[in-house]
C-alpha cells in the first residue's frame, strides 16, 4: 500500500521540549508539595495522561492540602500553561525537521500529530514554534478517552483521513509510541536522536529505527518512492 500519511509524536521527535517540561512540572511541584522529581520519575509517575492529569496525581500523592484537591488541580493546571509558555524561548524544533515536514508536504502525504500532552500546550508548541501550517490533524491526550500507550488517536486520524492502517506510519521516540503503533497495526519508525527510554525503545523491536533526521528522510523517502514505482 501506498504511504498517505504520517502520523508524529511531538515532544522528543518534533520539539526538544522535555527540559522544559520537566521544569515546569518541578516548578508546580515545588511550590504545591515541597517536592522535586528527577525526569525518570516525572515520565514514569506522571506522565500518560495530559497536564492536568498528571498534576491531579502529585496533588493527591504529596500534596499539603488533600481537601480542595479539585480546587488546586484547576489552580496548578493554569500556573502550569502560563510558566510553559512564558519559558517556551528554552525550548526548540530539532535541527532538520523543518525541511523534512515540508519535504513530506510536498510528496503529497497528509501530516498528523498524536501527543499525549494537552491540547493547550500542544498549541503554545506548535504555536511558538511556527509548525501548525504543516499539520492536517492534531490529535492530543484531551482529544481521546485512552491516552497513549492506547491506539485510539491514531485509530482516530485514519478514520477522520479515511485511511486503512497499511497507509499510515508513525513516528515517535518512546515505548508508548510502539505500544500504540501496534494496537493500531500502524508500522512504527522509532526516532532515537533525543529518546529518554532508548534502550526499552530498542528492546521492543520496532519496525524501523532511526538515529537522525537525515536518516528518517532517506527512510520515508524510499517508502513513498519505492512505493510509487511499484504501483
Amino acid at each position: 500500500m501506498k504511504i498517505k500519511c504520517a502520523i508524529f509524536d511531538l515532544d522528543g521527535t518534533i520539539a526538544q521540549t522535555n527540559e522544559l517540561i520537566f521544569e515546569t512540572f518541578n516548578y508546580i511541584s515545588k511550590k504545591y508539595t515541597g517536592k522535586t522529581f528527577t525526569p525518570q520519575e516525572i515520565a514514569s509517575e506522571f506522565f500518560g495522561p495530559p497536564e492536568e492529569g498528571g498534576i491531579k496525581k502529585l496533588l493527591e500523592l504529596y500534596g499539603n492540602d488533600k481537601t480542595r484537591i479539585e480546587e488546586l488541580v484547576k489552580v496548578a493546571t493554569q500556573e502550569f500553561y502560563s510558566y510553559y509558555e512564558a519559558n517556551h524561548h528554552k525550548a526548540k524544533e530539532y535541527k532538520g525537521i523543518r525541511n523534512l515536514l515540508s519535504f513530506l508536504k510536498n510528496a503529497g502525504l497528509k501530516l498528523a500529530i498524536f501527543t499525549g500532552k494537552g491540547r493547550i500546550t500542544t498549541s503554545i508548541t506548535l504555536r511558538k514554534l511556527d509548525l501548525e501550517k504543516f499539520f492536517d490533524i492534531v490529535v492530543t491526550g484531551d482529544d481521546v478517552k485512552q491516552h497513549k500507550p492506547s491506539g485510539e488517536g491514531i485509530k482516530k486520524i485514519l478514520e477522520i483521513l479515511n485511511l486503512s492502517p497499511d497507509e499510515a506510519i508513525l513516528i515517535g521516540d518512546a515505548t508508548s509510541d510502539v505500544k500504540a503503533g501496534r494496537e493500531a497495526n500502524v508500522k512504527v519508525i522509532s526516532a532515537l536522536w533525543d529518546s529518554l527510554t532508548k534502550e526499552k525503545v530498542l528492546e521492543m523491536k520496532p519496525d524501523i529505527i532511526v538515529h537522525s533526521i537525515d536518516e528518517l528522510k532517506e527512510v520515508l523517502n524510499d517508502l513513498i518512492f519505492k512505493n510509487e514505482e511499484n504501483k
